[in-house]
């Protein structure tokens, strides 16, 4: 019997010949893939490092750092969350955006030249500290990234015993268990499950999530405030987790029933208080999100994960010639949400009607220059009723 490709989901006979379990048609599909299923291949043909699963965790989000992948790559001797999630902005770079691989990774810090070469591939892509928070931020914390042991309390302790742990027995786990345990516990956990968790430990621990963890940010209906004032939600959510069991927290984030739930918790009043688009966006939440959202925290936050094709295409960054003409149309976005307070809901409209010209020449006040306004009538112009056309004749004669 042909099974499906794990990525493209073609029929095939072809399986991993190293586990000889998970399907892949071709070598392509199985490479795209790669960097997560070596940590589950039975014979991958090399060694598995915590290099690997560093990458994993970066390219996919499913994956949770253990305590030797924590060691390895700096995140014990963080002095906080916030320092934590920083060297996540920077190892996203590094490997998402810079090319960077699990082996060169696990070279240079066995070889003890992991910071030095983390700099070096900054300055080849042409940073400076001028023009890269992330860069500035890594270069003012190299203690992190050196090979000596740190005295420091380290974030497995002030995360996996405080923030983690906290999580961990506000849903019903025991108090004497290990992040290790904890991480064993959830191995069959659901990608939506694992997500709650986290929000769960943003929401006890600092109210709820930044900008900086985009998908739990977005999903949660955090991206909906502007200057990221969001207080009141974070008031709701308190008040929401204390009244509602962890199962009810997942089932309706699955389902995209996070209003009903808040509503049922007698929460419906202090809803009401918050800005229209939070029920929009908690409706379509996770997985129907409209993609203006996360455009809005690319826009917002140069640290965030470059997003994926479906978020970049409908707003002009495939016409984009280089990765100059993709940060200067993001920094536009920026200026727009930040400055003219766009209406993230009316600008998803205009690009679903490949309107986005003409709706940027009609915000009052917009001050640009010729240059630039060329410039945006270029990158601008979409395809995204034909494109939207397309998908819907294929999802309706799927032999195509």
């Amino acid at each position: 019997m042909p099974r499906k490709c794990e990525v493209c989901g073609v029929d095939t006979h072809k399986t991993c010949i190293g586990c000889s379990r998970t399907a892949y048609c071709s070598t392509k599909c199985q490479k795209q893939q790669w960097f997560s299923h070596i940590l589950r291949c039975e014979n991958p043909g090399r060694e598995v490092t915590t290099a690997d699963r560093l990458v994993a965790l970066i390219m996919t989000k499913d994956f949770t750092l253990d305590t030797p992948t924590m060691r390895d790559y700096g995140f014990s001797k963080a002095k906080s969350m916030a320092e934590g999630n920083s060297a996540v902005a920077v190892y996203s770079e590094i490997i998402r955006i810079y090319g960077v691989r699990a082996p060169a990774l696990h070279k240079w810090r066995i070889e003890g030249r992991l910071y030095e070469e983390m700099v070096r591939t900054y300055r080849e892509a042409g940073k400076e500290e001028s023009n890269s928070s992330t860069f500035r931020w890594l270069l003012e914390h190299a203690y992190m990234f050196s090979s000596e042991t740190s005295q420091n309390t380290s974030l497995l302790y002030d995360l996996g015993f405080n923030l983690e742990r906290q999580a961990w027995i506000h849903i019903g786990g025991s108090p004497t268990d290990s992040h290790d345990d904890i991480m064993f516990a959830q191995r069959l956990w659901s990608a939506d499950r694992k997500q709650c968790f986290k929000f769960c430990m943003h929401a006890l621990s600092n109210g709820g999530p930044s900008v900086e963890a985009t998908s739990l940010w977005t999903q949660f209906g955090f991206c909906v405030f502007d200057d990221f004032e969001c207080r009141p939600l974070q008031r709701l959510y308190a008040t929401l987790i204390r009244n509602c069991t962890f199962n009810e927290l997942c089932d309706a984030y699955s389902s995209s029933s996070l209003i009903s739930l808040i509503d049922r918790k007698k929460l419906k009043t202090a809803r009401r208080k918050l800005p229209p688009d939070f029920e929009t966006v908690l409706s379509a939440s996770p997985h129907k999100i409209p993609s203006v959202w996360y455009l809005k925290s690319f826009a917002l936050y140069d640290e965030a994960r470059v997003p994926t094709t479906d978020v970049l295409i409908p707003f002009g960054f495939c016409n984009c010639e280089n990765n100059a003409a993709m940060t200067r149309l993001r920094l536009f976005y920026g200026r727009l949400f930040k400055q003219y307070k766009v209406s993230p809901t009316q600008l998803q409209d205009a690009a679903d009607h490949d309107q986005l010209y003409e709706y940027v020449m009609k915000i009052p006040n917009l001050n640009i220059s010729k240059v630039e306004k060329q410039y945006l009538r270029d990158v601008l112009q979409t395809q995204n009723r034909l494109r939207a056309l397309a998908n819907r004749m294929a999802s309706s004669n799927p032999t195509l």
